[in-house]
């Protein structure tokens, strides 16, 4: 998939965080949450940043349309702006991840979770095989952000990898694959984090023909297996989606950002 065909970015939430497209009403804590230090200090937004340069972004990025899917990280049950994330898709089967956080937001996981929320519906909506991301190197809080969604990230520092307003910058650079984010979720079952569901490979294929609305015997066929085996699978979806029906399991995967429904 290109850039130009990604879908509309979605709400997506995890019962925590949750994303939602960009708007207008977001440009007054857009602009505070630039004008912060420490955002200055580890992003390559305009320095100094003006209202002008939130409304500009907000025009290009918001909602929830365009190339390059961009949300609003805010915390339930509030729907305030808390930090943006972004996906910048290659065309070629992967993405950069960006993020920055509000300073009212910072301090409890939400800068992990909006990555794995955003990676998993890059993963499955996009098709992408791997997203990658980068920090100036220094910047521990985004980096215990990245390694907890799942990213790897190995110690060393790349010398003059990227430029921030004209100057080289040594920077740590990670990937996730969707094996990665499946394993992270894997390791903090025992911390009674919620990553959303532990489903295999198969039972997503499966799950992405539901929410086409599929039936079974459709399914048998596109994925070449038999229908009981599908039966299966829907069975292992419904019991780790906690859904009582096949409807409600794609509602609840397209609020996870498992699934898109087709365009």
């Amino acid at each position: 998939m290109t850039p130009d065909a990604a879908p509309p970015a979605p709400v997506l939430s995890d019962g925590i965080v949750s994303l939602r497209p960009l708007g207008e009403h977001d440009v007054p804590d857009i602009t505070l949450t630039a004008q912060d230090p420490l955002v200055a200090r580890w992003t390559t937004i305009p320095t100094p940043y003006a209202q002008a340069d939130a409304e500009a972004f907000v025009a290009e990025r918001g909602g929830g349309a365009g190339p390059l899917p961009t949300w609003a990280i805010t915390v339930l049950p509030d729907h305030r702006y808390g930090g943006t994330v972004d996906l910048r898709p290659d065309g070629s089967g992967g993405a950069e991840i960006g993020y920055m956080l509000a300073p009212w937001a910072r301090g409890a996981g939400h800068a992990a979770r909006a990555l794995r929320l955003a990676c998993a519906w890059g993963f499955s909506a996009l098709r992408l095989e791997v997203v990658t991301w980068l920090a100036y190197a220094g910047n521990d809080a985004s980096l215990k952000a990245a390694r907890r969604a799942g990213f790897q990230v190995p110690e060393h520092i790349f010398r003059g990898y990227a430029v921030q307003r004209g100057e080289r910058r040594d920077c740590w650079v990670g990937t996730m694959t969707p094996d990665d984010l499946m394993a992270a979720a894997r390791q903090t079952e025992g911390r009674r984090e919620f990553l959303g569901p532990d489903l295999t490979r198969r039972e997503l294929d499966v799950l992405r023909q539901l929410a086409r609305g599929a039936s079974n015997r459709a399914i048998a066929t596109e994925l070449g297996i038999s229908e009981n085996t599908v039966k299966n699978h829907v069975r292992g979806i419904l019991e780790k989606l906690q859904a009582s029906s096949r409807s409600q399991a794609v509602v609840s995967a397209l609020r996870l950002g498992l699934v898109s429904l087709p365009t």
